[in-house]
């Protein structure tokens, strides 16, 4: 098991991993609907769901190659895609731009910012997210997020799991990829991230994704504030 004498720079996946996408996405929208008298408390939520489902759809279809298309852009669609040809798509223009934005107003996860303070004091911390500069610059000031660097995949040009991600990241930042650590609740993002070889700690978060029988991580955490108190301590 790595301590923090093997570190020096710890890289973290931000959307699911230190914020809670779904819990914002799914309440944001089903607030928006029922203020606008669009759906009740059910149908707003049902909405709500399926556009979630939606944009991870997309999301997921992206990790395959292609143009760059940000994260803003990705939830829009989705949204597009729900409210149209319902009572819901005479949702304000306003509002629908708004709920496009969503992504901007996720909120940390309760252990999120307090963990990133205390390894902020012992390691280069940085992101490294497929969401884009502009939602992160949001979402890293709305919750008091601590970052040495904010790297998106925006600047690549590309997504993770595409290597062109993490090569950036140890290449711009000068990183010894066997000295830094990749954190992330999605088993995807860190098999591609150790096929670069950076090494691993799954964070286990609801519905973000759950390791196979054949993964192998180098740590393996309940939440960032079990991963904080094991690099920190000694």
């Amino acid at each position: 098991m790595i301590t923090s004498a093997d570190l020096d720079t710890v890289l973290f996946d931000v959307i699911g991993t230190v914020v809670d996408e779904g819990g914002t996405m799914r309440a944001e929208v089903a607030a928006e609907l029922e203020a606008a008298g669009l759906a009740g408390p059910g149908r707003a939520e049902a909405l709500a769901v399926a556009w979630e489902e939606r944009s991870w759809s997309r999301t997921a279809s992206l990790a395959g190659g292609g143009p760059w298309v940000s994260t803003d852009e990705v939830n829009a669609r989705a949204l597009a895609d729900v409210l149209a040809g319902g009572p819901a798509a005479a949702l304000p223009a306003e509002a629908v731009r708004r709920l496009g934005l969503v992504g901007h107003r996720l909120r940390p996860w309760p252990d999120a910012a307090a963990a990133l303070a205390a390894l902020a004091r012992r390691f280069t911390v940085v992101a490294l997210s497929n969401g884009n500069l502009s939602m992160l610059a949001s979402v890293s000031a709305r919750g008091g997020l601590t970052w040495h660097a904010v790297l998106s995949a925006e600047l690549v040009g590309a997504r993770k799991p595409d290597p062109a991600v993490y090569r950036f990241a140890l290449d711009r930042l000068a990183l010894d990829p066997a000295r830094t650590l990749m954190v992330a609740a999605h088993p995807w993002d860190l098999r591609a991230a150790a096929a670069c070889g950076l090494r691993t700690a799954y964070i286990e978060r609801a519905g973000e994704g759950r390791p196979e029988p054949s993964d192998s991580f180098d740590l393996s955490c309940p939440d960032l504030a079990a991963l904080a108190a094991h690099l920190t301590s000694g």
